[in-house]
């Protein structure tokens, strides 16, 4: 009976102990931050149009420690945006006094072109995909070495970017009505449009950290396709004109170097199967840029002209069939 009564108190003044030691422990206060994710700032909320950004309404964000780890628990998967401000608000709680890594990535919720989740690569699925696809527009974002206080909660904004290139094909409304005069409605055909390079043409994965296109061999595609589907209603702006959209698709080239691929277009009449087809060798291509392909008239098809926008906002650059540069700098 003595025994029993020993162990049981001896038990009691440990558990009293504890208790002790656990309001000792000093409580670490998070501090909230918030950001707040901003599609391109050029965008208009007045109109919406081709490569403006606005398909994008779902936002994805990953938080790492300094060592490139990723704390699982904060990841945070279909944000939406708000479709009148272009912004899109996620929230941390983080532990002050140290240093963070941010990744963001917005797309739109109904694309199939891409898997973000769990890895630190976005997959880039050509499976299957679509010319003339706007859906598969999407941005990136990364906050490297942002340093969290004690000062109260932290709001910080931050401007996505894309790391994908645009390629468009288009023809001068001369042109069109040139080949409509003479029996050929381009608006009664689909396109469809190949792009091949030897090794990479296009890249299947992107790295959320950095935003870099990997340097593997798994995630290299020489040939990718974008099959037949109806070309855009919109018209194309390039050179101070507009342009009959003939083809619009997204893809992920490097994004450091400018690749030159080859582009095949066929267009392929809507009722009977009738297919015009084009070639374009040595276009140039990179992420973050767009590139214009613009043919003035498919009647007498010779030439062609592309026109380079970096950034998709900046200045054009302008080279003809054999990548000579023409009148560099007019936007």
């Amino acid at each position: 009976m003595r025994k029993t009564i020993y162990l049981m108190t001896l038990a009691t003044l440990l558990l009293a102990a504890s208790a002790c030691t656990q309001d000792d422990e000093p409580q670490v206060k998070k501090t909230k931050v918030t950001f707040i994710a901003h599609l391109p700032e050029t965008l208009s909320l007045d109109s919406r149009a081709i490569g403006d950004g606005s398909k994008a309404n779902l936002l994805y964000f990953w938080v790492y420690d300094e060592n490139d780890v990723e704390y699982a628990d904060l990841r945070r998967q279909n944000v939406e945006f708000d479709q009148t401000t272009n912004t899109s608000r996620v929230s941390a709680y983080l532990t002050p006094g140290h240093v963070y890594k941010f990744a963001f990535w917005a797309q739109h919720k109904d694309t199939q072109g891409y898997t973000a989740g769990a890895s630190s690569v976005i997959s880039i699925n050509y499976t299957n995909a679509l010319c003339n696809d706007e859906l598969r527009d999407a941005f990136w974002g990364w906050i490297p070495d942002l340093y969290v206080t004690e000062a109260g909660e932290m709001e910080q904004n931050i401007v996505l970017t894309r790391r994908l290139a645009q390629l468009n094909v288009g023809i001068s409304r001369r042109g069109y009505n040139n080949a409509l005069n003479a029996g050929v409605d381009l608006k009664e055909y689909d396109s469809k449009i190949v792009v091949t390079r030897t090794k990479v043409a296009g890249y299947t994965g992107f790295e959320l950290k950095g935003g870099y296109t990997p340097d593997n061999r798994q995630y290299w595609k020489p040939s990718l396709t974008f099959d037949f589907a109806p070309m855009p209603d919109e018209l194309l702006e390039a050179e101070n004109k507009k342009w009959v959209y003939l083809a619009l698709n997204y893809f992920q080239p490097s994004v450091t170097e400018q690749f030159l691929v080859n582009v095949a277009m066929t267009l392929r009449h809507k009722t009977t199967g009738r297919t015009l087809y084009f070639e374009f060798p040595n276009i140039p291509v990179k992420g973050t840029e767009r590139t214009n392909i613009l043919i003035d008239d498919i009647i007498e098809y010779v030439d062609f002209d592309i026109v380079i926008d970096e950034n998709f906002d900046n200045l054009d650059y302008n080279y003809d069939d054999k990548g000579n540069p023409l009148n560099n700098g007019g936007n």
